[in-house]
């Protein structure tokens, strides 16, 4: 028999939301029309689920425990050798294994907090798709809102384990719209360009030093920074002519902010 039914939960998944609302402190999205597409960065709320969110709950004195923190050392290496990539890649590998891993039931009201940051992530995604037609973020705002209400009827059903899974899927999907993420894309299309044969001319030094400083903003957690420069970067190469063969660039814009 569950121990919450489903109108309990909703009702204190309204409040654990309230709590979990960052306000109105800064823009909640941005979106950049570049190298042949659309670049949206969705701000990632408080209270979205980490790999900190479980470890709690898995016992550190078991394989798995064990497992875990070699790939936390792992991770951490990678970032200060300034792999940052390799390090994203194994802090996501790393949250789906804890989410697996489990020796011990996470709180309801952990659970239910955390849906209701995957709630404010999807109005945040909503309110950036009022603006424009962006088919992937559409496309991952409905996923991760049907993830979130599915971890609630799982609670709502007892199963907590499978709550957990939904969540962590929820959250690894909201984060592949994330600045951070959105970044380390564009970072990507700035250095396939310099790696087609830039030349150095003014404006790809430029470049250059502006994607240096977008992977150092990685290396300290400005994902903003990264972004942004990166977009710089890509401005300037546009600026210069400077493509990918078989794939046109288009002028960049300057960033525009969601309020």
């Amino acid at each position: 028999m569950p121990l919450f039914t489903r109108r309990a939960l909703a009702a204190l998944a309204v409040l654990l939301l309230a709590a979990c609302d960052d306000g109105p402190t800064g823009p909640t999205s941005y979106v950049q029309h570049a190298a042949g597409g659309d670049w949206v960065a969705v701000m990632e709320p408080v209270g979205l689920p980490r790999v900190e969110t479980w470890l709690p709950y898995i016992d550190g004195g078991t394989v798995a425990g064990a497992a875990v923190r070699e790939m936390r050392e792992r991770a951490r290496q990678f970032r200060l050798a300034g792999r940052v990539e390799e390090a994203l890649q194994m802090e996501d590998e790393m949250m789906r294994f804890a989410s697996r891993a489990l020796t011990r039931t996470p709180e309801p009201a952990r659970l239910l907090a955390s849906a209701a940051a995957l709630d404010t992530w999807v109005d945040r995604a909503r309110a950036r798709l009022e603006t424009g037609s962006y088919p992937e973020l559409a496309a991952a705002a409905a996923a991760v809102a049907l993830l979130a209400d599915s971890a609630r009827g799982s609670l709502a059903a007892g199963d907590t384990g499978r709550a957990v899974l939904q969540l962590t899927r929820g959250a690894g999907t909201a984060r592949e719209h994330a600045p951070l993420a959105v970044g380390l894309r564009l970072m990507g299309a700035v250095e396939a360009r310099l790696a087609a044969g830039a030349g150095e001319s003014a404006g790809v030094r430029r470049a250059r030093h502006l994607l240096a400083d977008a992977r150092d903003g990685l290396a300290t957690g400005d994902s903003l920074r990264a972004l942004r420069r990166a977009v710089y970067a890509l401005q300037l190469l546009d600026a210069e002519g400077i493509s990918v063969p078989a794939s046109p660039r288009k002028t960049v814009d300057s960033l525009r902010p969601l309020q």
